[in-house]
C-alpha cells in the first residue's frame, strides 16, 4: 500500500473472545474502530498493544465500560457515525454508518449512506462466520469498505 494510504481497522461484537489472528491482521492499520459489545476490559488492551488509536462505542452488553454510545468522526473528508444498533433514522450529515449488533456482515448503501457492519469478531450468529472489517482510502479517492472473514 502507498505510505498516504489511510486503513482502518473496524470490530464488533467480540464479546470477550480473543482471535489471535486479529493481531495479524490489524498490524498495520492507521487506528482501529470497536463498534461495541467488547463486554470486558482486556479486549481493549488486546486492541491498544496493536494500535493505541482506540476508538470504542458501547454495545447493549457493554455495563462497565467507560465510552461514548455514539460517536461522530471525520476522516479524509468523510463523516462516520458510529453506534452499536443501527438507529430507525440516518444520523443527519453522515456519509457512513459504521454498526455491530447483528454478528452479521453488511456493506451498502441506504438513503445515500453507506452502511458498514463488519460483522461479529467473537461470537458467529445464524451462520455467519468471524468477521471484521476495514475502511481504505487511497490518495484522491473514497474510502472503501471490506470484510475479512476469521
Amino acid at each position: 500500500m502507498n505510505k498516504q494510504t489511510y486503513r482502518i481497522g473496524v470490530i464488533a461484537d467480540t464479546h470477550d473472545r480473543w482471535i489471535p489472528l486479529i493481531e495479524k491482521l490489524f498490524k498495520d492499520v492507521d487506528e482501529i474502530w470497536h463498534l461495541g459489545d467488547v463486554c470486558r476490559e482486556p479486549i481493549l488492551d488486546s486492541l491498544r498493544i496493536i494500535n493505541p488509536r482506540l476508538t470504542v462505542v458501547l454495545g447493549n452488553n457493554d455495563f462497565s465500560l467507560e465510552s461514548p454510545a455514539s460517536l461522530n468522526l471525520e476522516r479524509n473528508g468523510e463523516r462516520f457515525h458510529l453506534i452499536h444498533i443501527l438507529p430507525r433514522q440516518m444520523p443527519p450529515r453522515a456519509q457512513w454508518l459504521l454498526f455491530g449488533h447483528t454478528h452479521r456482515p453488511l456493506d451498502e448503501m441506504h438513503e445515500g449512506v453507506h452502511l458498514f457492519n463488519p460483522g461479529s469478531a467473537g461470537r458467529a450468529n445464524k451462520g455467519a462466520p468471524l468477521s471484521v472489517g476495514f475502511l481504505t482510502c487511497e490518495p484522491g479517492k473514497k474510502f472503501r469498505a471490506e470484510v475479512v472473514l476469521l
